[in-house]
């Protein structure tokens, strides 16, 4: 999506990464995996470190021993783990104070040559958020010698206000082109690959608009509960934690206009534009559903009222469908649907484009031929790629047409992608924020989905392995 080159070819300036919340699972499962693999694989040696920050009394043998054990559980090897382990990792508790902090980050960038340049990655809770950058300011750690920049992980906020409240206490200290608020669903290479598709192959972009097309679904559906996540899950609910930053996201990718350039500021004030152009939802926009008890992949699995943490007067909904208008001269009326549901049938994050069908049927002379609106999915996770659907005639006497599909997959053409994070650590790296999501953004989503928060009515109820409360999803098989 961004112009930068590919990874391999990157250079990276020296420079040292400290990680906030260094001990807990999304450091350990995605992050210090990610960092390892896109920068060692490059033979950085002494011109990186990586500074765990966390509550824990640790030191830094403990800190790498942690480290090295989650490396070994992705098949790294022993010898190449703790090689960069001893290296390149150290470790201080916050409990000690930001000052002290501050004196362990200059130690480093002294004792291995590093130019000043940081990376403060906040893999923390919201509610730590304030705390943790106001300190940041404190000890005199928002500027150095080189380059700064923050990385924020989702949730910017929880709605309106807390979002305006965030942003707000970012600016005190940072500069917009030094936060980087990270949201891994941009990373993905289908997502990134939208623009490409749109604006470099003029078949689709010149019917990209409401003479041509008659809705737009954008879903991500899970076959996972909560899996230890009852305590924020339940403060959220589907429609802030997927619905409101990686939907939206995508439906502006999907519906902006050309960017002058493909640069960061230009790609992201087209965004901003489509966000602009849409009023907040309706309450009768929403639909919301919560998961009974049932059977996904055979096993059976409790009901989100049963789930361990879960308090039984919960009101959070663990499925959404809400209807999205966007009122501008390209889209105004198609019907954008944002849907995304837990323990559903299978794990699928899909976009489907479906466009109108002929105004006169020619061949339904007989009243036994129905044709079929073309419908173009392209589908974010798994098996990336595209399929779009198109009527052909069955051979043989007589007037009967089927739909046929063309499709494209990633993994056919190009293997593995790679990993969300590496892509995003590694624009961060370069300054890139294409792929990052601007203040604006995060406060313009939110005034869109407003009235859809805390609703206070029960959502409808769907048995845990069906297809939610709109019935069954369509998938491009079945189209």
């Amino acid at each position: 999506m961004s112009a930068r080159p590919a990874a391999e070819t990157m250079g990276f300036d020296s420079h040292l990464i400290v990680l906030f919340g260094a001990t807990g699972d999304l450091a350990s499962r995605m992050l210090i995996p990610a960092i390892y693999k896109l920068l060692d694989a490059r033979d950085f040696g002494d011109t990186m470190h990586l500074l765990g920050v966390g509550t824990s009394d640790l030191d830094d043998q403990s800190f790498r021993g942690i480290v090295r054990d989650a490396l070994l559980e992705r098949g790294w090897s022993e010898e190449d783990a703790v090689r960069w382990c001893d290296g390149c990792l150290s470790y201080q508790s916050i409990k000690a104070g930001f000052g002290v902090l501050s004196e362990t980050i200059n130690r480093i960038e002294r004792d291995h040559g590093l130019p000043g340049n940081r990376v403060f990655y906040l893999a923390i809770p919201p509610s730590v958020f304030d705390d943790t950058i106001h300190g940041l300011a404190s000890a005199s750690l928002t500027a150095s010698h080189g380059w700064t920049r923050l990385v924020v992980e989702k949730p910017f906020g929880t709605d309106l206000d807390s979002a305006r409240h965030l942003n707000s206490v970012l600016h005190q200290h940072f500069t917009e082109d030094q936060i980087f608020r990270i949201d891994h669903y941009l990373a993905k290479e289908t997502v990134q690959n939208l623009l490409a598709f749109r604006f470099a192959n003029m078949l689709f972009e010149s019917s990209w608009n409401r003479s041509q097309i008659d809705s737009i679904e954008i879903t991500v559906a899970e076959t996972l509960g909560l899996e230890g996540r009852a305590r924020y899950f339940d403060g959220a609910g589907i429609i802030r934690d997927i619905i409101q930053n990686h939907l939206l996201q995508v439906l502006t990718l999907v519906a902006m206009e050309p960017p002058v350039r493909l640069e960061a500021d230009s790609i992201r004030d087209e965004k901003v534009k489509v966000l602009r152009s849409i009023y907040p939802v309706t309450r009768n926009a929403v639909t919301r559903g919560r998961y009974e008890a049932g059977e996904v992949d055979g096993v059976p699995v409790p009901g989100y009222l049963e789930e361990d943490g879960v308090p039984p007067s919960s009101k959070t909904e663990t499925y959404a469908s809400i209807r999205i208008d966007v009122d501008n001269w390209r889209w105004r009326g198609v019907p954008f649907t944002l849907r995304a549901g837990k323990r559903l049938p299978e794990r699928i994050t899909q976009i489907a484009v479906r466009y109108k069908e002929p105004p006169v049927s020619l061949f339904d002379m007989g009243g036994h031929c129905q044709v079929h609106a073309n419908v173009l999915y392209i589908t974010l996770q798994p098996n990336e790629g595209f399929h779009l659907t198109f009527d052909v005639k069955r051979p043989g006497e007589g007037m009967e047409l089927v739909t046929q599909d063309l499709e494209f997959h990633y993994a056919d053409a190009f293997g593995q992608l790679p990993d969300a994070y590496e892509t995003l650590l590694a624009d961060l790296l370069v300054g890139d924020q294409t792929l990052f999501v601007r203040g604006d953004e995060t406060e313009e989503a939110w005034r869109i989905l407003g009235p859809a928060l805390d609703l206070d009515e029960d959502p409808l109820p769907y048995r845990a392995g069906t297809w939610g409360t709109e019935g069954r999803l369509r998938r491009p098989e079945e189209a």
